[in-house]
């Protein structure tokens, strides 16, 4: 955690062109400790944590936050579900920046999923993979095809509907930090 600390802190100082010294008389933290916290050999205080942060106009998460090891990688093969159901698979979720998630959707021939909204300030975006999928938001339908995208207010009450064909989608939904 300390290393991750330490290379997150010198990251973002450096991106705002803050010395140590300016950053020192910014949150009233000695010079001396965020060099040591850069260097990943002091544990700072929860209170020194967030004036950091907030000097830096980030968040105790972000500086905490360690880069993924290695790739996540989800395998169609792992999804397969029978061509008469509907599923949705949750594929990523994150809250580096305000909530992410990433979903995968294979919808069966002429179906329609649940209507849904997602709240104040998210965003959907919608991939289509194969098939031919209606996006309903808001009462209006939008007809997509293969490798057509949209993105749109996620709340607006929206759901989704196949014709004649089973339809697999990708959709990404993007919820506003708190």
């Amino acid at each position: 955690m300390r290393s991750a600390l330490a290379g997150n802190l010198g990251r973002l100082r450096l991106a705002r062109g803050l010395s140590l010294r300016e950053l020192s008389a910014t949150t009233g933290v000695s010079k001396a400790l965020l060099s040591q916290i850069e260097r990943a050999e002091a544990n700072p205080t929860v209170e020194v944590l967030v004036r950091v942060a907030e000097a830096l106009d980030t968040s105790s998460a972000e500086l905490l936050r360690r880069p993924l090891p290695r790739p996540e990688i989800v395998r169609a093969a792992e999804l397969a579900v029978p061509d008469d159901e509907i599923s949705v698979h949750l594929l990523f979720s994150s809250h580096e920046h305000g909530r992410t998630e990433l979903y995968r959707t294979a919808l069966p021939s002429r179906s329609r999923s649940q209507a849904s909204t997602h709240g104040t300030g998210s965003v959907e975006y919608v991939m289509v993979v194969c098939g031919h999928v209606t996006l309903v938001a808001d009462e209006t339908p939008y007809p997509l095809a293969p490798g057509d995208a949209a993105r749109f207010s996620g709340a607006v009450e929206h759901y989704y509907t196949t014709g004649a064909e089973r339809a697999v989608t990708h959709s990404m939904l993007g919820y506003p930090r708190a």
